[in-house]
């Protein structure tokens, strides 16, 4: 009788581990047919955040566009406007970086879901393409990793990506009145970019480009490592010192090597009317501005202005010049080669060289310095370049005034060469275009009025423009700066389908020869065309 109840009770407990067995088998089942089925139903950017969040120390760095300061973090590095539309395409993510481990996480989580990653310093890029994509994409900003450190003994400085160059300037400036740096005009721009595709400015032909003068730069690659100069090679090191640093990786700090200015420069802007004679003196500008001694830089700056109370539309050019010396010698120079400037003592200013960079801004003298700390204010335009080997005719030159006074908002900047700028060869950085220019043209086509027909007017106007210049600048390629990024100079194909013919479209006109040599840089820091754009270096086999 008690062996019957035992093997019962034996039964039961037998029976009872079968089924719990059953039991924690099914839960366990379905808790994977659950993880299963949520992995399979996330989106690209829950998969992308929840590896983020796993990879990197996550401080209010990330917004989404359930954010509700998304589209102020978005818009905040946007200078041009007809990007700012619904339409737009919009990231999944932005990625406000503040140290090296948020890039990396944002690079590997972005590989692994295959998302493009754009990188944006300071948003200056004209075609917006640090901003938008055609495919998923996250931003990567790098306004949060913004430092400058001077090192005055060593007359260098260690700068951030996301540091502007007015930034820049000012922190130079606050340690020393006889350091400086050759970098752009405009305050808001990145380092990032402006240094990754040349960088230049007033300073260009005495001291030549920004990246002549840059000694050493900290990059995460495509595999999330981090290399200085020496780690990356001087393969790499050349090619992000003009072929634009977005192709091969996210540069996060430069070093620069400063240079040595006078405690005072001299400035003037003298201002000419075209009815006035200043097609002559543009037309002589062309033949001397180049030979002039590299102490001295005369850009010219026409546009259209009105006169007689608005009622009539002419273009004035200006003469915006910066001297290395005493007023004295700028007037002898003057008149020994330029008389035709009709140059006056009472036409320059003496300045410490940081009050040179907001003059040559177009900023009235005595503005404070804390200008240069501004944000860029946002508008619509197109941007074009080019380069001109033979003088401009006077005929082609008054066609050129009537032309512009048709389209009514399109200036120009000509920027003159020679000097620093032909001593250095074409191959020594990526940015090829150095001895056998005259001057550069930057076409600004700027306009307020943002609505479809008036955005279609101003660009086809742009366009033609550029059509008109055809026969009176490079050809063969018609050589373009990186910098003033430009859709219609090459197949502005998607960027996941660029393939070597098609970059070599845009490729040459940027780059010229050493197109090819940027390219074998890339296949070899990132086969897999990792980091890409519409226009990007592309790999041997991408």
């Amino acid at each position: 009788m008690n062996q019957e109840r035992h093997t019962k009770t034996a039964n039961k407990i037998y029976y009872t581990i079968v089924t719990m067995r059953k039991s924690c088998f099914l839960l366990t089942a379905l808790t994977i047919l659950i993880s299963i089925s949520n992995a399979i139903s996330q989106s690209p950017v829950q998969k992308f955040l929840n590896c983020f969040s796993h990879n990197s120390h996550v401080s209010k760095v990330i917004y989404t566009p359930n954010n509700t300061l998304f589209s102020t973090i978005l818009h905040k590095k946007m200078i041009h406007k007809k990007f700012q539309t619904a339409s737009t395409p919009k990231p999944l993510a932005i990625i406000t970086a503040k140290d090296a481990s948020h890039i990396q996480g944002a690079i590997k989580c972005a590989k692994s879901n295959n998302i493009h990653i754009r990188i944006r310093s300071g948003g200056h890029d004209y075609e917006g393409y640090s901003y938008v994509s055609d495919v998923p994409f996250i931003i990567i900003d790098m306004f949060n990793i913004n430092s400058v450190d001077v090192n005055l003994q060593e007359k260098s400085a260690w700068v951030d990506s996301g540091a502007t160059i007015g930034k820049i300037y000012y922190n130079i400036a606050k340690k020393s009145n006889s350091l400086a740096f050759p970098a752009g005009a405009c305050f808001s721009l990145g380092a990032g970019g402006h240094f990754s595709g040349g960088g230049y400015g007033n300073m260009m032909r005495k001291y030549g480009l920004s990246v002549d003068n840059i000694v050493d730069a900290i990059i995460v690659d495509a595999n999330g490592n981090i290399f200085d100069r020496k780690s990356m090679g001087e393969d790499l090191f050349w090619a992000i010192r003009g072929g634009g640093g977005a192709s091969f990786g996210v540069i996060l700090s430069w070093k620069l090597k400063l240079v040595q200015v006078p405690l005072q420069l001299v400035v003037f802007n003298v201002k000419r009317n075209v009815d006035e004679g200043a097609t002559d003196v543009v037309y002589k500008w062309q033949l001397v501005a180049p030979k002039l001694h590299k102490d001295l830089f005369i850009r010219v700056q026409p546009s259209v202005v009105q006169i007689d109370n608005g009622t009539k539309n002419v273009v004035q050019v200006s003469f915006i010049g910066q001297f290395y010396g005493t007023t004295e010698r700028l007037l002898l120079l003057i008149s020994e080669s330029f008389p035709e400037l009709g140059l006056k003592k009472s036409d320059c200013f003496s300045m410490p060289w940081i009050n040179t960079t907001l003059f040559a801004y177009g900023r009235p003298i005595g503005t404070p310095l804390e200008a240069l700390l501004e944000e860029p204010h946002a508008g619509y335009f197109k941007g074009q370049s080019d380069y001109v080997k033979r003088p401009i005719p006077k005929v082609t030159l008054e066609s050129m005034w009537k032309k512009m006074i048709e389209g009514e908002t399109l200036f120009m900047q000509w920027n003159p060469y020679g000097g620093r700028m032909e001593e250095i060869l074409s191959s020594e950085t990526p940015f090829p275009h150095r001895v056998g220019n005259l001057f550069k043209i930057q076409y600004v086509n700027s306009w307020t009025d943002g609505s479809p027909e008036s955005i279609e007017r101003h660009v086809n106007f742009s366009r033609s423009f550029y059509k008109f210049m055809t026969p009176y600048v490079s050809n063969s390629p018609r050589e373009a700066f990186l910098n003033y990024r430009d859709a219609d100079i090459g197949a502005n194909h998607p960027s996941n389908t660029i393939k070597l013919d098609i970059a070599r479209t845009y490729g040459s006109k940027y780059f010229k020869g050493n197109f090819e040599r940027l390219v074998n840089v890339k296949t070899k820091v990132d086969p897999e065309n990792f980091f890409r754009y519409e226009q990007s270096i592309p790999t041997m086999t991408h």
